[in-house]
């Protein structure tokens, strides 16, 4: 057999042995949790599972724009390493990560302008743009959810990564009329929480009128 055959059959492989393990892991979620129940506990600031007990905290990032409910286990990358605030892209940054469980979450704030109406079709422009960069992520699911404050596009797919094969979930929002990129990667194998608690997260998300003062999930 030439090589393209050879390729071919073990993209064949690869691409069953990922079905294999969403399927697995999409059973495994349903006998879980739902997502109204992890959206509940992230209100509540407290999920509780079989397996693990994981508390929530509100984080407030970019002078208090915005507040994301994250599991304390998730540690912020400091603002040195990160380069976080103005960079030579233009770009606000901010991230956590759980190092030990290979979880991580990032959020860049341009100052690309993008009114609500814009963040589905620009969701799409990144998504297909990474399917022409990364040949070896399989992309599963798109969907554009209306949340408590903000309006989320989330583009879904599994990568290769340093660990094995990751979770990627693309984040596409407008916080303030500006755009706000990002993702949430996480092994596949904590795929039964973690994509709905990344649904949950921003549905909780809150943005503050004023963008100083402190903000209660749970009112």
């Amino acid at each position: 057999m030439n090589r393209y055959g050879d390729e071919m059959l073990l993209k064949m492989d690869r691409d069953l042995r990922l079905a294999k393990r969403i399927q697995e892991a999409e059973a495994a979620s349903r006998e879980l949790m739902t997502q109204e129940e992890v959206t509940y506990g992230v209100r509540q600031g407290l999920i509780e599972t079989e397996a693990e007990i994981i508390t929530l905290n509100n984080h407030q990032i970019w002078e208090g724009i915005i507040t994301l409910p994250l599991p304390d286990h998730l540690v912020q990358v400091p603002r040195g390493k990160l380069q976080e605030g103005r960079n030579s892209h233009g770009r606000d940054e901010v991230m956590w990560i759980d190092e030990q469980k290979g979880i991580s979450l990032s959020l860049s704030r341009s100052s690309h302008p993008l009114h609500v109406s814009q963040i589905e079709g620009m969701g799409s422009i990144i998504t297909d743009q990474m399917r022409k960069l990364k040949k070896d992520a399989q992309w599963l699911h798109e969907e554009t959810v209306q949340g408590d404050s903000l309006i989320v596009f989330f583009g879904e797919s599994i990568q290769p990564s340093t660990l094995g094969m990751a979770y990627d979930i693309v984040i596409v929002t407008s916080v303030k009329g500006r755009a706000v990129t990002g993702n949430v990667r996480f092994p596949v194998e904590r795929l039964p929480l973690w994509r709905l608690l990344t649904r949950a997260i921003f549905t909780c998300a809150q943005m503050s009128e004023n963008g100083n003062e402190p903000i209660d999930l749970l009112t």
